[in-house]
C-alpha cells in the first residue's frame, strides 16, 4: 500500500504541478480550506509530492498517513457537497490539464485513499 499510495501521489502531483495557479483556482471550487485560504492550493501540489516521495522511501510514514487522512478527509467533505448539490464543476485531481467532471468516481478514489489511510494506520500502531 505504500508503494501504491506513494506513486499515486507523485503522479497526481505531476500533473498539478504542471499548472500550478490553473488547479489552485479549480481546486478552490470544491475544497472547503482551498476557498478559506486561497494559497493551500498553490501548496498543495508541493504536499502531495513530499507525501508521495516519503512513502516510497518510507520516510515518516506515520506523519505522511495522518497528513493524508485530513487533506483527503476534507477534500473528499467538499467532493460530497459538490456531487449532492448537483454542481457541474472540474475536478482539480489531474490539475487543470485535462478537463475531467467531477463525478462520483471522485468520491470513490479519495474514499480508497482514506480507507487505505486508515488500515496503514492501524498496521503501525
Amino acid at each position: 500500500m505504500l508503494t501504491f499510495m506513494g506513486l499515486f501521489y507523485v503522479v497526481f502531483s505531476f500533473f498539478k504541478l504542471l499548472d500550478v495557479k490553473g488547479f489552485a483556482g479549480s481546486f478552490a471550487m470544491y475544497d472547503p480550506l482551498a476557498k478559506r485560504i486561497p494559497n493551500y492550493g498553490l501548496v498543495y501540489p508541493f504536499i502531495e509530492l513530499a507525501l508521495g516521495v516519503f512513502f516510497l522511501i518510507r520516510f515518516q510514514i506515520l506523519a505522511a498517513i495522518i497528513i493524508t487522512f485530513i487533506i483527503l478527509g476534507i477534500t473528499t467533505i467538499g467532493v460530497t457537497k459538490s456531487l449532492m448539490s448537483k454542481q457541474t464543476i472540474k475536478c482539480a485531481c489531474l490539475g487543470s490539464v485535462l478537463n475531467l467532471p467531477m463525478t462520483k468516481a471522485t468520491f470513490i478514489e479519495n474514499s480508497i485513499m482514506i480507507i487505505m489511510a486508515v488500515f496503514m494506520l492501524i498496521e503501525f500502531i
